[in-house]
């Protein structure tokens, strides 16, 4: 079995060497032959050299590729095209690390089950002490070992490359800019027939930075989640209109007001609750009315 991993890069030189030393640490099972594609989304070269150094040390085959096209999609898809002909891509970002045994656990998955695709959770890192309202928002979906789903995300995702070469893209660039991309990826090979299994042993880990441990990022999230979704449902839908989505975005808006209110008696996390639900809605309003939101950009 031969896997490229492709990683996406732009100005995180210390995030991607220490997710290239967690690469360097990893068990690699026995049959497979693992090697690495980096693409520095970038008008300049600016961790080149992070890069080059790893690579001559490195005991995988190295890949560097710059893309100037400016977006994750543009860089998603070129690491894919330059991954060749491998069995497999697995994905994950230059913000994570992964655990020794990440190829190995998505490996036993696939094999296990046949699987054209294998997710893991991403956990999250906080730097210090923070609010159960803010941890929980980072935490990731977890599925007991084996369960199929539907959609993934590519920081934690191997992928088997015949998919990947027979959807067009294979990421929208219609979401380069507002994410949702790996989503909407995924949703497209479980569309074409293929399976994504999730294995809860196969993990990588993200420290989060200060800023997006904040109220005000959680609710740019929230706003830029449903204004994606919306967004993927109508490249998916050609009998959506966007007038279908107002009473529920309507229902939604005023139960966000609704639980807001005992934040006056019951304190913050009743205040977020309420407000996750209202700019969530509030996306989906900018959605209607022509907003494609950039938050990526």
């Amino acid at each position: 079995m031969t896997i490229s991993v492709c990683i996406c890069t732009r100005k995180r030189k210390d995030g991607l060497k220490r997710l290239l030393e967690s690469i360097e640490a990893l068990i690699i099972p026995a049959g497979v032959e693992l090697s690495i594609v980096i693409v520095e989304n970038d008008s300049e070269n600016f961790s080149e050299s992070v890069v080059r150094e790893f690579a001559g040390n490195s005991r995988f085959k190295v890949d560097y590729f710059l893309e100037t096209m400016q977006g994750i999609v543009y860089a998603r898809n070129r690491s894919v095209a330059e991954a060749g002909n491998c069995d497999f891509c697995c994905f994950t970002d230059d913000d994570e690390i992964v655990a020794p045994d990440w190829i190995a656990e998505l490996v036993k998955c696939q094999t296990e089950f046949g699987a054209d695709a294998v997710a893991g959770p991403t956990m999250p890192s906080f730097t210090k002490k923070l609010p159960v309202y803010i941890t929980s928002f980072h935490q990731p979906k977890n599925y007991p070992y084996g369960t199929i789903v539907g959609s993934a995300f590519t920081g934690n995702l191997l992928v088997r490359k015949k998919y990947l070469d027979m959807i067009e893209g294979p990421f929208e660039l219609m979401l380069n800019f507002s994410g949702g991309e790996d989503s909407y990826l995924t949703k497209q090979i479980t569309k074409h027939g293929g399976v994504i299994r999730f294995n809860p042993n196969a993990l990588a880990s993200e420290t989060v930075p200060e800023a997006r441990t904040t109220v005000k990022y959680i609710l740019r999230r929230k706003f830029r989640t449903a204004n994606t979704e919306l967004i993927i449902l109508s490249i998916n839908d050609k009998n959506f209109t966007k007038l279908k989505a107002l009473p529920r975005l309507v229902l939604r808006f005023l139960n966000g007001l609704f639980l807001l209110l005992p934040y006056l008696v019951f304190g913050k996390a009743d205040k977020l609750k309420g407000l996750t639900k209202m700019a969530n809605a509030v996306g989906g309003f900018a959605f209607v009315f022509g907003k494609q939101t950039q938050f990526y950009r």
